[in-house]
């Protein structure tokens, strides 16, 4: 230890700043974790909200991908039923951070991540650092103290979680270097290249970031001066020179990444750009002044995930200096008067709905408001540092305004009562500011133990705001995740498909939707903000749960497992709570999905959690049906309906009686509840007595064993009434926006089936609210004649398909269950065959009655035309070297 830190002591002192501002900021996240009990250093992870329900997942396939299975980066059967990658990689999975997780074992994923957020926290550290020396004449311990309130800014804390979104803390100082080079007329490739990566890195936060470029050019250009005549003619030329560079520059770097960006944007037209929405909206988001809350230390708590306001907190001596930089005579005020303009279009694009759906690239944001407020921060801090560089003497007269002004907001915020502060917060934040102040105010004198105070103060005021921002979240445990890792695994030991099969597996409880990205496995649920919209529509409107980016397989029926080829079906085993009591550490499988009528099924397996089941019914990827198929349209709210006539044109419209038979319930039972309609399914009704329990009971006994489904109103939910069937709670995803399609009954001839309802509040509305019998032998005879024309495979990648497959009559087509991709190249017989789509999503290729050869092969769209742009930048970046060398 003595050495090493007699080596850090002979650095050069700039190489000194650097190491202390990557170093600092390591060790306070470090000190945190270990208190929070993260593991190693306890039995925590950092697996909350989107890192544990989605990047996890998503982190676990970058390493089955990369050292396994290449073909998966541009297409893969884990993504729900199918789906592109690129633009998923592009969001979440191109930081070459990530490379990370290479060299943890699949096990060790939660210390992965840990390592992945302390190398980004403190990267950011450095990089800010690096543009302070390099660029700014930063000197002194005032480099780290500010590199530390960059890298633990209020934005970094609150959303370390959003990984991939760091990338944009580590990269801007970079790019903001570049440019300022350029500017001064050095080579502006620095710039380019760096652009580059960010927008490779996450093109989102890189968006970002390009909209600030803009703002931040023109405020560097504020501090040039003009070379020669100052005349208007010669500056306005000087500025189109410079902006023309800067364009120039700018489009290089968007070159760069272009073998990314191009694919990727055509892949967000199915998604994330598909939800867009053409309204403008002026409004205010919040009052204006409630900003000031976001100041004071540990800001910060659940409820301002998903809606709240921006992360602005950077520290008290941050923000005192950016204040005491618009007072500075160093400055020119030109550029103060340039800065404070843009200070205030910063804020209105924080509150001013329409400036803030524009800094998002057209999208209000779901969760996580205000995501690009990090370039806000920077501004801030930058010139924060620019002030302080400086020895000028702080103001006495501001000092005594900014007092005065301490004050006013810690009575506005106490008055105020902001959920996510505590007074002691708040006077703490006072504290520290009277503190500051006196260190600016006595920075004059040559007092070397002041420059030491002041990082104390700064590290020691940015540690508490991590520390309680952090501490106000709950995670996932350790030894639970690791043991549902396990159990999953050997679950899906003995039904993994060999590598010419291919079919999908499904189950009744869930630790996330992406299980499949976990686990290596074709499943159907998926969540992701780049899911194509295709496939929630297409799930919605057969009676699943889905929404704006993702579907979760917890309502089948025994046709839509056949239709999706879900061979295997794994269901939990109901254990008694002790287990749970005598078991530490054991994952609690928590059911979302009511099947009573996988008992139609053959038992294949069994763990001591678990139970697999075989389904006979499961059609292969592909299949012939009618080509009345493509005449379907997506039906809404009707899910049995939208079933019924699926099922039709498999048959050719041949069935004389219908699939799904509408039933009566026997009787209708109520408690304490009262209706003015007589009709039971159809109508509102009200708590009879305050406090007391109310039900609505329907029943019914089937008259066959064959399964029962019941239609469930999309304005039912949990928070609104609890369900029941026999007087069991209900087991079924609660978040859903189409009915619902739920199975109550399954070989129970002859039993008393009793659904019921209990308000949870005064009143309830039920409608739509019926029960279909399937009938069981016409099913199993349709499902058996598509199966007779399924596809065989003989070999399966993600990308390159090739099979067999024989078609008994004329105008038919080949259906798959394969989203539909202008990427996606058919051969039929060897020659390139045409597609169509089915049900507004599905792949479908016309073909003739015979035995056919079929390929399916998959090449991303735009892709060559992406890479031939990057390498033409590439090329022109080698010109421009090689050019100003000359």
């Amino acid at each position: 230890m003595r050495s090493m830190l007699k080596r850090f002591t002979t650095l050069s002192p700039h190489k000194n700043m650097r190491s202390l501002s990557f170093l600092l900021p390591l060790f306070i996240m470090m000190v945190i974790f270990a208190a929070m009990g993260v593991y190693p250093f306890g039995n925590s992870t950092l697996l909350t909200v989107d890192l544990g329900q989605q990047y996890v997942d998503f982190f676990s396939y970058y390493r089955t991908t990369l050292l396994s299975d290449p073909s998966a980066i541009f297409f893969s059967f884990t993504k729900s039923f199918g789906g592109e990658m690129l633009g998923l990689w592009a969001y979440y999975l191109m930081s070459p951070f990530n490379l990370i997780f290479l060299f943890f074992p699949q096990s060790q994923l939660p210390l992965a991540v840990t390592v992945l957020i302390l190398m980004k926290v403190s990267a950011s550290g450095l990089t800010f650092a690096h543009l302070l020396i390099s660029r700014f004449e930063g000197k002194g311990l005032l480099v780290p103290s500010f590199a530390v309130s960059y890298a633990l800014m209020g934005y970094v804390i609150v959303n370390q979680l959003n990984v991939m979104w760091l990338d944009g803390l580590v990269f801007l100082p970079l790019i903001i270097l570049g440019l300022e080079k350029m500017l001064s007329g050095e080579n502006g490739l620095y710039y380019s290249i760096f652009l580059g990566v960010m927008l490779i890195s996450n093109y989102y936060i890189g968006f970002m970031i390009s909209v600030f470029l803009v703002f931040y050019y023109t405020f560097a250009f504020s501090r040039l001066e003009v070379v020669g005549p100052r005349n208007l003619k010669a500056q306005l030329k000087y500025f189109l020179t410079q902006s023309a560079r800067f364009i120039g520059y700018s489009l290089l770097g968007a070159g760069f990444a272009a073998v990314l960006l191009l694919p990727t944007f055509f892949s967000l037209l199915g998604s994330k750009a598909s939800y867009a929405n053409n309204l403008i909206d002026w409004s205010f988001a919040y009052d204006p002044l409630e900003v000031v809350s976001k100041f004071y230390i540990g800001a910060f708590n659940f409820d301002q995930m998903p809606s709240g306001h921006p992360n602005l907190f950077i520290g008290t001596a941050a923000l005192t200096a950016y204040i005491y930089y618009f007072f500075h005579p160093a400055f020119s005020k030109k550029e103060r008067f340039t800065s404070l303009a843009l200070t205030a279009i910063f804020f209105l694009a924080m509150n001013v709905q329409f400036l803030n759906k524009m800094w998002h690239a057209g999208q209000y944001p779901i969760w996580y408001p205000y995501r690009f407020s990090f370039t806000v921060c920077f501004f801030f801090l930058l010139n924060g540092f620019r002030a302080l560089r400086f020895y000028r003497p702080f103001p006495f007269p501001l000092a005594c305004s900014l007092l005065i002004a301490n004050a006013a907001a810690a009575i506005y915020v106490l008055k105020m009562d902001f959920e996510f502060l505590d007074p002691v917060q708040v006077l703490i934040t006072a504290a520290v500011s009277v503190l500051v102040l006196v260190l600016f105010m006595l920075r004059e004198q040559p007092r070397k133990w002041l420059a030491y105070a002041l990082l104390f103060v700064v590290t020691a005021e940015m540690t508490a705001n991590a520390a309680i921002d952090l501490f106000r979240l709950g995670y996932v445990k350790q030894d639970e995740f690791a043991d549902y890792q396990s159990n999953l695994n050997t679950m899906l030991a003995d039904v993994r498909p060999s590598e010419k099969e291919f079919y999908r597996i499904e189950k009744t409880f869930q630790r996330s939707k992406n299980d499949s990205f976990q686990a290596n496995y074709a499943g159907i649920n998926h969540f992701s903000s780049t899911f194509e919209k295709e496939i929630p529509a297409l799930f919605g409107s057969l009676g699943f749960p889905d929404g704006n980016g993702f579907i979760v397989y917890s309502t089948g029926t025994l046709f839509t497992d056949a239709l999706f080829g879900v061979k295997y079906f794994i269901q939990d085993k109901n254990l008694p709570e002790t287990f749970y009591d005598i078991n530490d550490g054991v994952y609690r499988l928590n059911r979302n999905s009511t099947r009573p009528d996988l008992a139609q099924y053959s038992f294949y397996s069994e763990t001591n959690r678990s139970t697999t089941f075989e389904n006979p019914y499961a059609l292969p990827l592909a299949f012939g049906v009618s080509k009345s198929v493509l005449d379907l349209e997506l039906i809404e709210d009707q899910p049995i309906l939208m079933q019924e006539q699926l099922l039709d044109a498999f048959n050719n419209q041949e069935s004389i009686e219908p699939y799904f038979s509408l039933r009566p319930f026997d009787s209708n039972v109520f408690q304490n509840v009262t209706s003015a309609a007589g009709d039971a399914q159809n109508t509102t009704y009200y708590r009879s007595v305050d406090g007391a329990i109310s039900r609505i009971e329907f029943q019914f006994t089937p008259v066959s064993d064959n399964p029962y489904y019941l239609i469930l109103d999309a304005g039912i939910d949990d928070d609104n009434a609890t369900l029941y069937v026999n007087n069991v709670k209900l087991d079924y995803y609660t978040t859903y926006r189409n009915d619902q399609v739920i199975n109550i009954a399954s070989n129970q001839q002859g039993e008393n089936i009793t659904f019921t309802i209990e308000l949870l509040e005064d009143s309830i509305r039920v409608q739509d609210l019926k029960l279909y019998e399937l009938n069981k032998n016409l099913f199993e005879e349709t499902i058996s004649g598509r199966q007779a024309e399924g596809m065989m495979i003989n070999s399966f990648s993600q990308t390159h398909i090739t099979g067999s497959v024989a078609i008994e009559n004329d105008d038919e087509v080949l259906l798959t269950t394969i989203p539909y991709s202008a990427g996606w190249k058919v051969m039929l017989d060897g020659e390139v065959a045409e597609t169509t789509t089915a049900l507004e999503g599905l792949l479908a290729i016309p073909i003739s009655a015979g035995d056919h050869s079929i390929e399916l092969t998959y090449r991303t769209p735009y892709l060559m035309t992406g890479l031939s742009i990057t390498g033409a930048s590439i090329v022109g970046a080698l010109f421009i070297k090689k050019y100003r060398k000359k």
